[in-house]
């Protein structure tokens, strides 16, 4: 668990500078009145092609900002750990995939901004490929980051942003775990897999073997002689 936890904690170096990021661009937005949040995504439009790179790092208001951070430097972080080799891939493909997917899916007119579609992708990446690995680790690690990023699933479904009174990127959710979803099942033979045991066949020679030495208890009976006392005279039989 100790090492588990150190491995963590050098996977997420990364995550945090793209933590940073946002931040940086959040409050310099903020406070030099930039209106910044005008470069996200418009889909069905060609300055949608810039809202797939800059739409993850603008965010409308602190809580926004907040509930994005946390699950967005975990399931980087997770992916850090679990995919050391393909992490970039990864992490890149799914970045670009949820944008093209939103640029296409997303309702003409709008604008969304928000990381919320990546964390999306990588949340749903995580839990694709651990169910089809079967491995129990990278599951529960998947399972916290739904259980800290509360209503995930609610998330998917436009009546949910009514139902609680904001205006939500359901097509950004819903484009992040189509994307998840496809490269979890395209990346299932990479990263942790679940062990391999094989049972060898017994070699008969063996079984004979082991049969000779251990005889039935019947078997292993010394041998009784009886005697019986004849008088002088009579023939032995």
């Amino acid at each position: 668990m100790i090492n588990f936890l150190i491995k963590l904690i050098n996977s997420i170096v990364w995550p945090l500078v793209v933590m940073v990021i946002m931040w940086l661009v959040f409050f310099m937005d903020l406070n030099f009145h930039l209106d910044l949040r005008e470069y996200g995504m418009h889909p069905r439009e060609w300055r949608g092609l810039l809202g797939i790179f800059t739409m993850p790092f603008l965010h409308g208001d602190f809580d926004h900002l907040m509930s994005n951070s946390v699950p967005l430097v975990l399931s980087m972080g997770f992916i850090f750990i679990y995919f050391e080799k393909e992490k970039t891939h990864i992490l890149v493909y799914n970045f670009l995939l949820t944008g093209i997917l939103l640029l296409f899916m997303g309702k003409s007119g709008s604008n969304h901004i928000g990381a919320s579609g990546i964390v999306y992708a990588y949340v749903f990446f995580l839990v694709t490929h651990a169910f089809i690995s079967r491995n129990k680790e990278m599951l529960g690690a998947a399972f916290m980051l739904i259980f800290l990023y509360g209503g995930i699933i609610y998330g998917l479904f436009p009546e949910y942003g009514r139902l609680i009174g904001k205006n939500i990127s359901w097509e950004g959710h819903l484009s992040g775990a189509i994307s998840g979803v496809f490269f979890g099942i395209l990346y299932r033979k990479r990263g942790p897999q679940l062990p391999m045991f094989f049972i060898e066949e017994d070699d008969d020679d063996d079984d004979d073997e082991i049969g000779y030495w251990n005889l039935p208890e019947e078997e292993n009976i010394g041998t009784t002689v009886h005697y019986h006392y004849k008088k002088k005279g009579e023939n032995h039989p």
